[in-house]
């Protein structure tokens, strides 16, 4: 896949010493010690210039796994536009805005995450199980959803890369459903569209999966009718003590709270993963299939006929 990130700005050590194994962990290329985050006293800057290098490894590493592996390709906005430097690069897989079937849209929290990942910081000490989105790709293509990652921190704001991608992507799309996860300020980007667009996203999105997102409907310009559309179509898992899926009762709550199984925000996605897949699965089939106004059926148009053929016979039964 070709090279997105800043040129450069950040350029990779030649003796940068760790690499993912086979397992998606990353680990030393000599002593095959895991990742340790070390800090050295005094040297703020190198901690730092360190950090950015192992993130932009990071960051390359999942982009070809996703690509590779998964088939996705990197879209510009807008589309057929020439992005460089990545900042308004996605990733889809091959026909996601093509099928007329599922579509899932992952939105990742803000900061220093890129396309694919929940957490950088997770990849780098628990492995590409639990901090990428990989594992989300690899399981949604296995029940026939397709996906498309946002990158809403790679340049502007994420509520206005967000906003982007519907109007130039995702409204146009043919997808039948589509699913929205959001984690961490994810939920507050999906919101903010939510206010700019409600009847437009009402209609083409059918499930929201909150996961410890830090949105407020009460505090975001929301009307009564989109408030209620969440409480009916939306799920947000929470930090909890509690075990996985379990009610997490709030009076504060604009939809249905679980258990997200952990008390790590970083962790959250990977830890509710499965119950969240179910909550999308029973979404799509409870989903009513709707007749077009402006469309008459065959029994619907036999049925004018005959009345109006009784009508203009006086006496026929």
């Amino acid at each position: 896949m070709e090279r997105t990130e800043p040129q450069g700005s950040v350029p990779l050590l030649p003796d940068f010493p760790y690499r993912f194994g086979r397992d998606g962990r990353l680990c030393h290329v000599d002593t095959r010690e895991p990742f340790v985050f070390g800090y050295r006293r005094g040297d703020a800057l190198g901690t730092q210039q360190r950090h950015r290098v192992l993130g932009r490894y990071i960051t390359q590493h999942v982009y070809d796994v996703l690509h590779e592996e998964y088939g996705l390709r990197q879209v510009s906005l807008p589309p057929g536009g020439s992005d460089l430097r990545g900042q308004n690069l996605l990733l889809v897989s091959p026909k996601a805005l093509e099928s007329q079937g599922n579509l899932m849209v992952l939105i990742q929290d803000r900061g220093t995450v890129r396309c694919g990942q929940w957490s950088w910081k997770v990849i780098a000490r628990e492995g590409l199980e639990r901090g990428s989105q990989i594992p989300y790709v690899r399981r949604a293509l296995a029940e026939a959803w397709e996906v498309l990652l946002m990158n809403p921190n790679a340049g502007g704001s994420p509520e206005d890369h967000v906003s982007l991608v519907w109007n130039l992507l995702l409204s146009r799309c043919a997808a039948k459903n589509i699913a929205v996860v959001a984690h961490g300020y994810g939920g507050v980007a999906f919101v903010d569209l939510l206010s700019r667009h409600p009847q437009e996203v009402q209609r083409r999105v059918c499930a929201v999966a909150f996961v410890d997102s830090c949105h407020s409907p009460w505090h975001q310009p929301l009307g009564q009718g989109s408030r209620d559309w969440l409480k009916a179509n939306a799920k947000k898992w929470v930090l909890s003590c509690k075990p996985l899926n379990r009610p997490v009762g709030s009076l504060k709550a604009d939809c249905p709270q679980l258990s997200a199984g952990t008390q790590c925000h970083e962790a959250a996605p990977a830890t509710c993963m499965d119950p969240l897949f179910r909550f999308f699965a029973k979404a799509v089939k409870a989903k009513p299939a709707t007749v077009p106004f402006d469309i008459i059926t065959r029994s619907k148009s036999r049925g004018r006929l005959s009345q109006g053929t009784a009508a203009a016979v006086p006496g026929k039964p």
